[in-house]
């Protein structure tokens, strides 16, 4: 029986989404402006709780805020403008991705912001008020932090004379594209995703002891219902499915148990946009209340089951990360001459 994935391995255009090297240097460079301008406008007004962290007892960053994005405004312009030749190509890579380094660091909660929404139809911060400001700056960055991400790649790709959509050297009339037959992660990517899987077991079993009622395990004398803890095994199922799928070969092709889907080509954004928006917030997270337990600074140290969440969320969040550079590059398409299709 021949695979219907066969059919779909070869494509004989390019779409305007996947000719995205070609836009997103000026669609960041406008887009970090007018974000920068309105932080700029808002300094000179006297806002001072861009991202919600004077609320949290740390500095302004308003004003910082507004110089890095018109700043990376100005170095996405040189991805793309022949002034930008100009300028060192390293300075100009580096200044890319330290701008969506900064932009998803600072974005980072937004999935925290999204859950809430999704929950309650609200978002609030932390003294429970309604913090729909602090949303919108957040889920702009994420934007900007992405667009700045692909800009950079693209010059990266550009600098190295390869392709800037699949970062192979081909013909400059290849206008198809040829995906790869669906395989496995390497042996070490799997590796980390398995553990990323067992990292959340800890975190269970001590919610499952503290339903069982034995003390000491929940803070404040708390027993969760075996509901609770059901609904956090199904979380986590879920979360492992979507781990895994990275790492397999299912992940690329639909597999016989799909009705309707066996043998198809899964398109590339339905899991990387989820995991993308899942594992910065769940791997600084981790990482961030990890390094505060470990200090005494919060909850019941790194042994308790605030550590055990720590380990949770962090660890599956560096695993989902890694799993997904992987998955991208193993299933980036190849750009093939039309005549070879």
């Amino acid at each position: 029986m021949r695979n219907r994935s066969d059919d779909r391995a070869v494509t004989p255009s390019i779409t305007w989404w996947q000719r995205w090297a070609s836009w997103a240097g000026p669609v960041a460079s406008g887009a970090a402006a007018a974000y920068g301008c309105v932080l700029l406008v808002a300094a000179l007004m006297g806002y001072r709780s861009f991202l919600g962290v004077t609320d949290l007892g740390l500095p302004d960053v308003t004003w910082p805020g507004a110089a890095v994005l018109l700043v990376g405004s100005v170095v996405a312009a040189a991805t793309v403008r022949p002034r930008g030749a100009r300028v060192p190509p390293v300075a100009v890579s580096a200044g890319a991705w330290g701008v969506a380094v900064l932009a998803l660091a600072g974005s980072c909660w937004v999935l925290l912001n999204l859950i809430q929404l999704v929950l309650t139809g609200t978002v609030t911060d932390r003294h429970g008020d309604s913090d729909w400001v602090t949303f919108a700056e957040r889920l702009c960055l994420a934007v900007v932090g992405a667009l700045f991400a692909a800009t950079a790649l693209a010059h990266s790709r550009r600098r190295a004379g390869v392709c800037p959509r699949c970062g192979r050297a081909h013909p400059p009339q290849a206008s198809g594209r040829r995906y790869p037959a669906p395989h496995a992660a390497p042996p070490a990517v799997r590796r980390i995703a398995y553990t990323g899987c067992c990292a959340f077991l800890p975190y269970l079993v001590l919610h499952a002891l503290g339903a069982a009622g034995v003390p000491g395990i929940e803070p404040d004398g708390f027993r969760p219902a075996w509901s609770m803890v059901l609904a956090g095994v199904c979380g986590v199922g879920l979360a492992v499915f979507l781990l895994l799928g990275l790492v397999r070969p299912w992940g690329m092709v639909f597999p016989r148990w799909t009705p309707w889907l066996a043998g198809r080509r899964v398109p590339r954004f339905l899991p990387l946009t989820p995991v993308w928006v899942v594992a910065p917030t769940l791997a600084l997270y981790g990482t961030g209340s990890g390094i505060l337990a470990g200090a005494g600074i919060l909850g019941d140290g790194l042994f308790g089951i605030g550590g055990a969440a720590s380990l949770a969320f962090g660890g599956y969040g560096w695993a989902l990360a890694v799993a997904a550079v992987s998955y991208q590059l193993r299933t980036r398409p190849l750009c093939v001459p039309t005549a070879a299709l």
